[in-house]
Protein backbone atom coordinates (compact mmCIF):
# COMPACT_ATOMS: atom_id res chain seq x y z
CA UNK A 1 0.00 0.00 0.00
CA UNK A 2 3.07 2.28 0.18
CA UNK A 3 2.62 5.46 2.22
CA UNK A 4 -1.09 5.61 1.57
CA UNK A 5 -3.16 4.72 4.62
CA UNK A 6 -5.82 2.01 4.34
CA UNK A 7 -8.78 3.73 5.98
CA UNK A 8 -11.40 1.66 7.79
CA UNK A 9 -14.54 3.12 9.37
CA UNK A 10 -16.47 0.99 11.86
CA UNK A 11 -19.90 2.39 12.73
CA UNK A 12 -22.36 1.69 15.57
CA UNK A 13 -25.47 3.54 16.78
CA UNK A 14 -23.92 4.02 20.24
CA UNK A 15 -21.31 2.42 22.48
CA UNK A 16 -23.90 0.91 24.81
CA UNK A 17 -23.03 -1.91 27.20
CA UNK A 18 -23.69 -4.72 24.75
CA UNK A 19 -21.82 -7.56 23.08
CA UNK A 20 -21.90 -6.01 19.59
CA UNK A 21 -20.35 -2.81 20.93
CA UNK A 22 -17.61 -4.71 22.79
CA UNK A 23 -16.98 -6.64 19.58
CA UNK A 24 -16.56 -3.40 17.61
CA UNK A 25 -14.09 -1.95 20.11
CA UNK A 26 -12.02 -5.13 20.17
CA UNK A 27 -12.15 -5.37 16.39
CA UNK A 28 -10.93 -1.78 16.00
CA UNK A 29 -8.07 -2.46 18.39
CA UNK A 30 -7.03 -5.57 16.47
CA UNK A 31 -7.26 -3.83 13.06
CA UNK A 32 -5.15 -0.97 14.41
CA UNK A 33 -2.26 -3.44 14.78
CA UNK A 34 -2.10 -3.88 11.00
CA UNK A 35 0.69 -1.76 9.42
CA UNK A 36 -0.65 1.13 7.37
CA UNK A 37 -4.22 0.84 8.67
CA UNK A 38 -6.06 3.95 9.88
CA UNK A 39 -9.09 2.93 11.95
CA UNK A 40 -12.00 5.15 12.97
CA UNK A 41 -14.89 4.11 15.21
CA UNK A 42 -18.04 6.18 14.64
CA UNK A 43 -20.89 6.38 17.15
CA UNK A 44 -24.05 8.01 15.82
CA UNK A 45 -25.01 9.09 19.34
CA UNK A 46 -22.70 11.26 21.42
CA UNK A 47 -20.77 9.31 24.04
CA UNK A 48 -22.09 9.55 27.61
CA UNK A 49 -19.64 8.31 30.28
CA UNK A 50 -21.30 5.82 32.61
CA UNK A 51 -24.13 5.17 30.20
CA UNK A 52 -21.78 3.93 27.48
CA UNK A 53 -18.71 1.70 27.44
CA UNK A 54 -15.57 3.46 28.72
CA UNK A 55 -13.40 4.90 25.98
CA UNK A 56 -10.33 3.55 27.79
CA UNK A 57 -11.23 0.23 26.15
CA UNK A 58 -10.34 1.73 22.77
CA UNK A 59 -6.72 1.74 21.64
CA UNK A 60 -5.27 5.26 21.49
CA UNK A 61 -4.36 4.78 17.83
CA UNK A 62 -8.08 4.43 16.95
CA UNK A 63 -9.92 7.67 16.15
CA UNK A 64 -13.31 8.03 17.87
CA UNK A 65 -16.00 10.20 16.23
CA UNK A 66 -19.60 10.97 17.28
CA UNK A 67 -22.36 12.44 15.12
CA UNK A 68 -24.86 13.76 17.67
CA UNK A 69 -27.88 11.62 16.82
CA UNK A 70 -31.19 12.47 18.48
CA UNK A 71 -33.38 9.81 20.08
CA UNK A 72 -35.64 8.05 17.59
CA UNK A 73 -35.51 8.51 13.79
CA UNK A 74 -33.13 11.35 12.91
CA UNK A 75 -33.01 12.38 9.26
CA UNK A 76 -29.94 14.53 9.93
CA UNK A 77 -27.87 11.36 10.22
CA UNK A 78 -28.24 10.61 6.50
CA UNK A 79 -26.57 13.96 5.71
CA UNK A 80 -23.98 13.90 8.50
CA UNK A 81 -22.82 10.39 7.59
CA UNK A 82 -22.55 11.36 3.93
CA UNK A 83 -20.54 14.48 4.82
CA UNK A 84 -18.24 12.53 7.14
CA UNK A 85 -17.56 9.69 4.68
CA UNK A 86 -17.03 12.17 1.86
CA UNK A 87 -14.38 13.94 3.96
CA UNK A 88 -12.62 10.77 5.13
CA UNK A 89 -12.72 8.91 1.80
CA UNK A 90 -12.51 5.48 3.47
CA UNK A 91 -11.45 2.24 1.84
CA UNK A 92 -13.94 0.30 3.98
CA UNK A 93 -17.14 1.21 5.81
CA UNK A 94 -18.29 -1.55 8.16
CA UNK A 95 -21.66 -1.01 9.86
CA UNK A 96 -23.21 -2.76 12.84
CA UNK A 97 -26.72 -2.87 14.30
CA UNK A 98 -29.06 -0.20 12.92
CA UNK A 99 -26.28 2.16 11.81
CA UNK A 100 -26.34 0.31 8.49
CA UNK A 101 -29.47 1.78 6.97
CA UNK A 102 -28.46 5.33 7.92
CA UNK A 103 -25.63 4.94 5.40
CA UNK A 104 -27.90 4.29 2.42
CA UNK A 105 -27.96 7.91 1.21
CA UNK A 106 -24.17 8.20 1.43
CA UNK A 107 -23.71 4.99 -0.51
CA UNK A 108 -25.96 6.21 -3.30
CA UNK A 109 -24.40 9.69 -3.44
CA UNK A 110 -20.85 8.23 -3.41
CA UNK A 111 -21.52 5.59 -6.07
CA UNK A 112 -18.62 6.86 -8.21
CA UNK A 113 -16.17 6.48 -5.30
CA UNK A 114 -15.03 2.86 -4.91
CA UNK A 115 -14.93 1.52 -1.35
CA UNK A 116 -16.03 -1.65 0.38
CA UNK A 117 -19.32 -1.59 2.28
CA UNK A 118 -19.87 -4.32 4.88
CA UNK A 119 -22.76 -4.90 7.25
CA UNK A 120 -22.70 -7.48 10.04
CA UNK A 121 -25.85 -9.09 11.45
CA UNK A 122 -25.32 -9.40 15.20
CA UNK A 123 -28.65 -11.12 15.76
CA UNK A 124 -31.35 -13.01 13.91
CA UNK A 125 -32.02 -10.70 10.97
CA UNK A 126 -35.61 -9.84 11.92
CA UNK A 127 -34.15 -8.38 15.12
CA UNK A 128 -31.36 -6.58 13.23
CA UNK A 129 -33.56 -4.03 11.44
CA UNK A 130 -37.26 -3.03 11.14
CA UNK A 131 -39.19 -4.17 8.08
CA UNK A 132 -38.43 -1.01 6.08
CA UNK A 133 -34.73 -1.34 6.87
CA UNK A 134 -34.75 -4.98 5.74
CA UNK A 135 -36.53 -4.00 2.53
CA UNK A 136 -33.85 -1.44 1.74
CA UNK A 137 -31.08 -3.86 2.74
CA UNK A 138 -32.42 -6.40 0.26
CA UNK A 139 -31.97 -3.89 -2.55
CA UNK A 140 -28.40 -3.00 -1.53
CA UNK A 141 -27.46 -6.65 -0.90
CA UNK A 142 -28.98 -7.92 -4.16
CA UNK A 143 -27.16 -5.23 -6.18
CA UNK A 144 -23.85 -6.15 -4.54
CA UNK A 145 -23.51 -2.65 -3.06
CA UNK A 146 -23.27 -3.91 0.54
CA UNK A 147 -21.71 -7.22 1.57
CA UNK A 148 -23.74 -8.77 4.41
CA UNK A 149 -22.01 -10.93 7.02
CA UNK A 150 -23.62 -13.32 9.53
CA UNK A 151 -21.98 -14.24 12.84
CA UNK A 152 -23.20 -17.81 13.48
CA UNK A 153 -24.94 -20.76 11.83
CA UNK A 154 -28.39 -19.78 13.13
CA UNK A 155 -27.99 -16.14 12.13
CA UNK A 156 -26.77 -17.27 8.69
CA UNK A 157 -29.86 -19.44 8.16
CA UNK A 158 -32.13 -16.52 9.11
CA UNK A 159 -30.25 -14.23 6.72
CA UNK A 160 -30.50 -16.69 3.81
CA UNK A 161 -34.25 -16.94 4.40
CA UNK A 162 -34.85 -13.18 4.66
CA UNK A 163 -32.47 -12.18 1.85
CA UNK A 164 -32.91 -15.10 -0.54
CA UNK A 165 -30.68 -14.86 -3.59
CA UNK A 166 -28.17 -12.50 -1.93
CA UNK A 167 -24.54 -13.40 -1.35
CA UNK A 168 -24.13 -13.67 2.43
CA UNK A 169 -20.78 -14.49 4.03
CA UNK A 170 -20.50 -16.16 7.43
CA UNK A 171 -17.71 -15.06 9.77
CA UNK A 172 -18.18 -16.29 13.31
CA UNK A 173 -17.83 -13.73 16.09
CA UNK A 174 -14.55 -13.42 17.92
CA UNK A 175 -13.44 -11.89 21.19
CA UNK A 176 -10.30 -11.00 23.06
CA UNK A 177 -9.19 -13.59 25.62
CA UNK A 178 -10.21 -12.90 29.21
CA UNK A 179 -7.36 -11.73 31.43
CA UNK A 180 -7.30 -10.52 35.04
CA UNK A 181 -7.30 -6.76 35.46
CA UNK A 182 -5.80 -4.71 38.32
CA UNK A 183 -9.26 -4.99 39.95
CA UNK A 184 -9.17 -8.80 40.09
CA UNK A 185 -8.80 -9.02 43.88
CA UNK A 186 -11.57 -6.48 44.35
CA UNK A 187 -13.94 -8.60 42.23
CA UNK A 188 -12.93 -11.76 44.10
CA UNK A 189 -13.67 -10.03 47.42
CA UNK A 190 -17.06 -8.81 46.14
CA UNK A 191 -18.07 -12.34 45.13
CA UNK A 192 -16.75 -13.89 48.35
CA UNK A 193 -18.98 -11.55 50.35
CA UNK A 194 -22.00 -12.95 48.52
CA UNK A 195 -21.06 -16.60 49.04
CA UNK A 196 -22.38 -18.56 52.02
CA UNK A 197 -19.04 -20.28 52.46
CA UNK A 198 -15.98 -21.41 50.52
CA UNK A 199 -17.96 -24.24 48.89
CA UNK A 200 -20.64 -22.00 47.37
CA UNK A 201 -20.88 -22.42 43.58
CA UNK A 202 -21.00 -19.17 41.58
CA UNK A 203 -23.01 -18.73 38.39
CA UNK A 204 -22.22 -15.66 36.29
CA UNK A 205 -24.65 -14.00 33.87
CA UNK A 206 -23.40 -11.14 31.70
CA UNK A 207 -26.37 -9.59 29.93
CA UNK A 208 -28.49 -6.47 29.84
CA UNK A 209 -31.82 -6.76 31.65
CA UNK A 210 -34.34 -7.21 28.83
CA UNK A 211 -37.07 -9.48 27.56
CA UNK A 212 -34.59 -11.14 25.17
CA UNK A 213 -32.27 -12.23 27.98
CA UNK A 214 -35.18 -13.84 29.85
CA UNK A 215 -33.86 -13.37 33.39
CA UNK A 216 -37.21 -14.44 34.81
CA UNK A 217 -36.43 -18.02 33.82
CA UNK A 218 -33.07 -17.89 35.59
CA UNK A 219 -34.67 -16.39 38.71
CA UNK A 220 -37.37 -19.08 38.82
CA UNK A 221 -34.77 -21.85 38.59
CA UNK A 222 -32.55 -20.23 41.22
CA UNK A 223 -35.53 -19.95 43.57
CA UNK A 224 -36.13 -23.70 43.27
CA UNK A 225 -32.46 -24.48 43.87
CA UNK A 226 -32.53 -22.25 46.95
CA UNK A 227 -35.60 -24.05 48.28
CA UNK A 228 -33.88 -27.39 47.70
CA UNK A 229 -30.89 -26.27 49.75
CA UNK A 230 -28.31 -26.06 46.95
CA UNK A 231 -25.24 -24.05 47.94
CA UNK A 232 -25.24 -21.82 44.85
CA UNK A 233 -25.54 -18.15 43.92
CA UNK A 234 -26.07 -16.30 40.63
CA UNK A 235 -24.30 -13.00 39.96
CA UNK A 236 -25.88 -10.90 37.21
CA UNK A 237 -23.77 -8.22 35.52
CA UNK A 238 -25.73 -5.80 33.37
CA UNK A 239 -28.23 -2.97 33.42
CA UNK A 240 -31.49 -2.24 31.66
CA UNK A 241 -31.86 0.01 28.63
CA UNK A 242 -33.89 3.25 29.00
CA UNK A 243 -37.03 1.59 27.59
CA UNK A 244 -36.82 -1.46 29.85
CA UNK A 245 -37.35 0.14 33.29
CA UNK A 246 -40.78 -1.46 33.69
CA UNK A 247 -39.41 -4.89 32.82
CA UNK A 248 -36.60 -4.46 35.34
CA UNK A 249 -38.96 -3.23 38.07
CA UNK A 250 -41.31 -6.19 37.51
CA UNK A 251 -38.35 -8.56 37.75
CA UNK A 252 -37.04 -7.37 41.11
CA UNK A 253 -39.87 -8.78 43.29
CA UNK A 254 -39.17 -12.23 41.80
CA UNK A 255 -35.52 -12.21 42.90
CA UNK A 256 -34.67 -14.97 45.41
CA UNK A 257 -31.98 -14.50 48.03
CA UNK A 258 -29.35 -16.40 46.06
CA UNK A 259 -29.44 -14.01 43.07
CA UNK A 260 -27.44 -10.77 43.08
CA UNK A 261 -27.75 -7.96 40.52
CA UNK A 262 -24.50 -5.99 40.47
CA UNK A 263 -25.27 -3.74 37.50
CA UNK A 264 -22.62 -2.67 34.97
CA UNK A 265 -18.97 -3.30 35.80
CA UNK A 266 -15.87 -2.34 33.80
CA UNK A 267 -13.96 -5.51 34.73
CA UNK A 268 -16.28 -8.33 33.59
CA UNK A 269 -13.21 -10.51 33.04
CA UNK A 270 -12.41 -10.57 36.76
CA UNK A 271 -15.90 -11.76 37.64
CA UNK A 272 -15.76 -14.49 34.99
CA UNK A 273 -12.44 -15.69 36.38
CA UNK A 274 -14.03 -15.94 39.85
CA UNK A 275 -17.03 -17.99 38.68
CA UNK A 276 -17.83 -21.68 38.31
CA UNK A 277 -20.35 -21.55 35.43
CA UNK A 278 -21.63 -19.09 32.85
CA UNK A 279 -25.42 -18.94 32.44
CA UNK A 280 -27.66 -17.56 29.68
CA UNK A 281 -31.44 -18.11 29.70
CA UNK A 282 -32.18 -16.08 26.54
CA UNK A 283 -35.15 -16.58 24.22
CA UNK A 284 -33.05 -15.61 21.17
CA UNK A 285 -29.40 -14.79 20.50
CA UNK A 286 -26.84 -14.23 17.76
CA UNK A 287 -23.43 -15.36 18.97
CA UNK A 288 -22.87 -13.68 22.36
CA UNK A 289 -19.44 -12.18 22.99
CA UNK A 290 -19.97 -12.96 26.68
CA UNK A 291 -20.12 -16.68 25.85
CA UNK A 292 -16.84 -16.51 23.93
CA UNK A 293 -15.21 -14.67 26.82
CA UNK A 294 -16.47 -17.36 29.21
CA UNK A 295 -14.96 -20.09 27.04
CA UNK A 296 -11.62 -18.28 26.95
CA UNK A 297 -11.72 -18.08 30.76
CA UNK A 298 -12.50 -21.79 31.12
CA UNK A 299 -15.96 -21.17 32.59
CA UNK A 300 -18.45 -23.92 31.71
CA UNK A 301 -21.63 -22.60 30.01
CA UNK A 302 -25.19 -23.63 30.95
CA UNK A 303 -27.50 -22.13 28.32
CA UNK A 304 -30.82 -22.27 26.52
CA UNK A 305 -30.77 -23.66 22.93
CA UNK A 306 -31.03 -20.45 20.90
CA UNK A 307 -29.00 -18.78 18.14
CA UNK A 308 -25.31 -19.58 17.98
CA UNK A 309 -25.44 -21.28 21.40
CA UNK A 310 -26.83 -24.41 19.75
CA UNK A 311 -23.68 -24.98 17.71
CA UNK A 312 -21.17 -24.10 20.43
CA UNK A 313 -22.53 -25.50 23.69
CA UNK A 314 -22.22 -29.17 22.77
CA UNK A 315 -21.95 -31.99 25.31
CA UNK A 316 -18.16 -31.75 25.38
CA UNK A 317 -18.29 -27.98 26.07
CA UNK A 318 -21.15 -27.41 28.52
CA UNK A 319 -24.85 -27.91 29.19
CA UNK A 320 -27.70 -26.96 26.86
CA UNK A 321 -31.32 -27.22 27.96
CA UNK A 322 -33.75 -29.11 25.72
CA UNK A 323 -35.85 -25.96 25.24
CA UNK A 324 -36.54 -22.56 26.82
CA UNK A 325 -38.80 -23.84 29.61
CA UNK A 326 -38.48 -23.80 33.39
CA UNK A 327 -38.28 -27.58 33.76
CA UNK A 328 -35.73 -27.96 30.97
CA UNK A 329 -33.41 -25.18 32.12
CA UNK A 330 -33.62 -26.34 35.73
CA UNK A 331 -32.63 -29.83 34.55
CA UNK A 332 -29.58 -28.37 32.75
CA UNK A 333 -28.49 -26.52 35.90
CA UNK A 334 -28.93 -29.67 37.99
CA UNK A 335 -26.95 -31.68 35.44
CA UNK A 336 -24.07 -29.21 35.82
CA UNK A 337 -24.30 -29.40 39.62
CA UNK A 338 -24.19 -33.22 39.53
CA UNK A 339 -21.15 -33.44 37.22
CA UNK A 340 -17.92 -34.67 38.89
CA UNK A 341 -15.12 -32.11 39.21
CA UNK A 342 -12.76 -34.05 36.95
CA UNK A 343 -15.31 -34.01 34.14
CA UNK A 344 -15.95 -30.29 34.66
CA UNK A 345 -12.23 -29.62 34.37
CA UNK A 346 -12.20 -31.41 31.03
CA UNK A 347 -15.14 -29.28 29.83
CA UNK A 348 -13.24 -26.17 30.91
CA UNK A 349 -10.21 -27.18 28.89
CA UNK A 350 -12.36 -28.14 25.89
CA UNK A 351 -13.92 -24.66 25.98
CA UNK A 352 -10.50 -22.97 26.05
CA UNK A 353 -9.31 -25.11 23.14
CA UNK A 354 -12.44 -24.32 21.10
CA UNK A 355 -12.03 -20.60 21.74
CA UNK A 356 -8.39 -20.61 20.61
CA UNK A 357 -9.22 -22.56 17.47
CA UNK A 358 -12.40 -20.81 16.32
CA UNK A 359 -13.32 -17.66 18.24
CA UNK A 360 -10.33 -15.44 18.99
CA UNK A 361 -10.58 -11.83 17.80
CA UNK A 362 -7.27 -12.26 16.01
CA UNK A 363 -8.62 -15.05 13.78
CA UNK A 364 -11.94 -13.24 13.31
CA UNK A 365 -10.23 -10.06 12.07
CA UNK A 366 -8.03 -12.06 9.67
CA UNK A 367 -11.24 -13.26 7.96
CA UNK A 368 -12.76 -9.78 7.86
CA UNK A 369 -9.53 -8.34 6.50
CA UNK A 370 -9.67 -10.81 3.62
CA UNK A 371 -13.14 -9.46 2.89
CA UNK A 372 -11.91 -5.85 3.10
CA UNK A 373 -9.00 -6.37 0.72
CA UNK A 374 -10.46 -8.85 -1.79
Amino acid sequence: MGDKKFKIVQMVPALGWGGAQVFCIQMCNELAKYPGYEVTLVSMYHHVPGKHLPLEMLDKSVTFKTLGKRKGPDIRMFYRIHKFLNEVKPDVVHTHLHSGYYCFRAYRKMKDYAFKKIHTFHNLVKMDAPWYGRLAYKYFFSKGIIQPVSISDEVHVSALKEYAGCNIVQINNGSDPVKPSPLFNEAAAAINKLKKNADTKVLINVARISKQKNHQLLLECMKTLEQEGENIIAVILGDHMPGDEKFYNNLMPLKPGNVHFLGKVKNVSDYLLNSDAFVLSSIFEGLPISLLEALSAGVVPVCTPVGGLINIVTKDIGFLSADVSYSSYLAALKAWLATPQQQLQQLQQNGKDLYKKEFSMESCVVKYNQLYTS
